[in-house]
């Protein structure tokens, strides 16, 4: 029996994916617990557009990717106003803080495409990274 798997099923197959079964434990097993449901031409179809919205969205990230890290190529994302009167920052900054400051310089990315190493705790350059995929590109986060 054809089945589309709602979960990923251990040595049967990923999650959205059509395998052949066992009629029995289709029946018994994976559509009761809710693990598959049949192959009919609807969930057939149903389940190619639910690919197809993913491959757009991961297509629209892709370019968001690309536009962010062509802007950020030549400058820094600058974070200003977080440090007390001696220097020091009040606290470490946080990923929403660096998109912020981006967005303002006119840099459209997400929180979960940056990668710090490590916190950001003290006023000058630091290094981190803009990540979508397989793609990765250094950026530079100055704060003043």
């Amino acid at each position: 029996m054809k089945v589309i798997l709602l979960k990923d099923v251990a040595k049967i197959g990923r999650k959205n994916s059509v395998v052949e079964v066992p009629t029995g434990y289709a029946q018994n097993q994976l559509i009761p617990k809710g693990s598959a449901a049949p192959a009919t031409p609807a969930n057939l179809k149903a389940i190619k557009n639910i690919q197809a919205e993913k491959e757009a969205a991961a297509a629209t990230a892709e370019e968001k990717f690309f536009a962010a890290k062509k802007k950020l190529e030549d400058q820094p994302i600058i974070i200003d106003g977080l440090k007390s009167d001696n220097g020091h920052l009040f606290a470490a900054v946080k990923v929403e803080k660096i998109v912020e400051a981006a967005k303002n310089q006119g840099v459209d990315i997400e929180p979960s495409m940056i990668s710090i190493n490590s916190p950001i705790k003290s006023v000058g350059e630091h290094k981190g990274s803009l990540v979508q995929g397989k793609h990765e590109a250094e950026i530079v986060v100055k704060i003043t």
